[in-house]
Parts: structure tokens; sequence; C-alpha cells
């Protein structure tokens, strides 16, 4: 998907319009090969503090649909939320955006693709195996009546996060935001 296509997908004009939480469900969740240059130029003319905050509020999304037993899930996909938080905040220049290109598309491709969480039904049966995005989706259905699974994350665990040096003010933003969770 190219630029004009993935405008057209997040269906905005100018990615100064990025500016809702579904433009950021349907960009992480997209099931289309997206080009790299595409989500550069829209990370580049979106507005970086909207950016930040759609991310912060994506991932606060997703952590909430995770199975309550968890946890190691939980703490790796706050992590990424911290890295993807933070770089987009600090994007600044060429440099910044692309870095945080990178790891957007990262993230996205192991979210939607690559990861792999077993679920095997409760009440016996055959399980699957499923890419995170999915497994998320089935912990909602279940959760709002639907078929009972156990959630095995273990392999799905295995995502790098590559090192980021933190501002000051990230991490005052981070302790003020960890004191009011």
């Amino acid at each position: 998907m190219n630029y004009e296509e993935l405008l057209n997908y997040l269906d905005i004009e100018d990615p100064a319009e990025f500016e809702y939480f579904e433009a950021m469900a349907d960009l992480v969740e997209c099931d289309e090969y997206i080009e790299q240059e595409a989500l550069f130029e829209v990370f580049a003319k979106a507005d970086k503090e909207m950016l930040s905050g759609l991310l912060d509020e994506y991932f606060e999304e997703i952590t909430d649909g995770l199975p309550d037993d968890s946890d190691d899930m939980y703490t790796l996909l706050d992590q990424i939320r911290l890295c993807l938080t933070g770089l987009s905040a600090n994007a600044e220049d060429e440099g910044d955006i692309r870095m945080l290109t990178d790891e957007f598309n990262r993230f996205r491709t192991w979210y939607s693709f690559e990861s792999q969480v077993e679920l095997s039904p409760e009440d016996g049966g055959y399980g699957d195996t499923v890419c995170l995005r999915d497994a998320i989706t089935s912990a909602r259905i279940e959760k709002l009546g639907g078929e009972k699974y156990r959630y095995d994350f273990n392999s799905a665990l295995d995502y790098e996060i590559d090192s980021y040096t933190m501002s000051f003010a990230e991490l005052a933003a981070i302790e003020e935001y960890e004191d009011e969770q």
C-alpha cells in the first residue's frame, strides 16, 4: 500500500487529520503490506503529540483486552508502548521519524502477523495458533460470553525492544502517568 492508498484506507486526506483512535487501530491492524515510505510520510506530517496520545490509547485498549493471567505479555506491551510513545513524542527530525517508523512497523508486523499465541478451548477440542492481535480479539469475545480459551503467550514474548534513550521530560511524564494509574 503506497502513501495515497494508505490515506484512502485511513479515510483521511492529509496526515494532519490523523487524530482518531480508529485510524490508529486501522493502521496497526491492517492486513495489507504498507510501504515503509508511506508510513514515514504519515508520521512526518502528523501532529507528534496527537500521534503519541493515539499510540498510548491504542496500547491501553489492547492491554485491557488481555486475559487476566497474562502478566508477562502485559509487561512486554507496556514496554513497547513506552518506546513508541517516547519516539513519537520526540520525533523532531527525519532521523527520529525514520526510527519511529521502523519501530512502529516492526511492532505492527510482529503484532498482526509474526507473533504466535496458542489458543486451546477450555472445553477440549483442537487448539489453534494465531497472532497476538487475533488472540486479544478472542479474549475480548470471550469476555462478552464467547467461547473460553486457555492462552499460551510464551512464543509471542520473543520481541526484542531496541534501546532508546529517554529525556528527563519523558521520564517525568512516565512517572506522572504511573502515579495516576
